[in-house]
Order: structure tokens, then sequence, then C-alpha cells
């Protein structure tokens, strides 16, 4: 499955049009929003493609954010999420707290770890489990089964 990996879109509504450029492009099935979508109005732009979200720090209206997500029909998942997927085990989160995002990588219960907030390029592995993040300028397309990783600058 091809995943699309986004995160600290922070309202950038020209970044966040390159990105759903991307993700059309490439058919990607599902996007991963790690969370800082800031207002509610932009989750739109991601019309027409399934999006799992998660929440960051600086998430504004919640409700209006969780609502939004469902009129597109995709979901909020609150502070973190746990997902399968084609038989790897994914954790999300935003990441504000490095210790939780270390911790989900050493306890050795995940194949990916996925998570943003720092606004930096991350791609690495520890025992196994491998460690995504976006960054602030590009996005991810992860292709699970093949278990490549490709940055595309937005």
């Amino acid at each position: 499955m091809l995943i699309g990996i986004v995160s600290d879109t922070h309202d950038n509504l020209d970044r966040i049009r390159r990105a759903v450029q991307v993700f059309k492009e490439r058919n990607v099935e599902l996007v991963i929003h790690c969370g800082d979508w800031i207002a509610p109005f932009s989750v739109r732009e991601f019309k027409g493609l399934k999006v799992m979200s998660v929440l960051g720090n600086n998430d504004g209206d919640l409700l209006l954010l969780e609502k939004t997500l469902k009129e597109i029909g995709s979901s909020l998942e609150g502070r973190f999420a746990s997902i399968g997927l084609d038989g790897k085990k994914i954790a999300v989160i935003h990441g504000e707290y490095p210790e939780l995002v270390d911790a989900l990588v050493r306890s050795g219960m995940y194949d990916v770890v996925i998570h943003g907030h720092t606004h930096k390029r991350r791609c690495e592995r520890f025992n196994g489990t491998l460690i995504l993040n976006p960054g602030w300028d590009s996005v991810i397309v992860y292709d699970d089964l093949a278990d490549t990783v490709g940055f595309v600058g937005t």
C-alpha cells in the first residue's frame, strides 16, 4: 500500500496543495497526517484522499477539526494512533514529547513509528523499527509492502 505522510501543515495552503498534488499523482491509498493542522479549513484541501490524523500541540478547534475530517471521509484518532496495515503495526504521534517517541521506538511493539513536530526530516531504523518524520519542507511516500521511503519536497 502506498501511504502519504505529512505533518505540521500549519494552515500553509500553498504547501498543503503541493502535498495533495503529490499524493494524488502518486496514487497514495492513505494519507497519515501527524498533527498541527491548526485550523479546520485546511482539511478540505484533502478532499478525495483518505486521511487518518492525530492531533498536534497547535491544533485549535478540535470538534470542528474532527467534523471536517469526517465530512471528507477521513478520521481524527486523537493524540495517538496504533494501526495495522498489510501485516505491519504502525504508531502515529505528533511528537512534541521526544521521550514518548523514543519509548514507542524502543518498545519493539511497532514496525514503524511516524511523527512530526520537529519540522526535520527523519528516516532511520532502530532494532528493526522504521522511524519517519516528513519534516516541514517535504512529504513522504511510503510503500509498506516494499518497505521503501521517498521524500518529496513541498
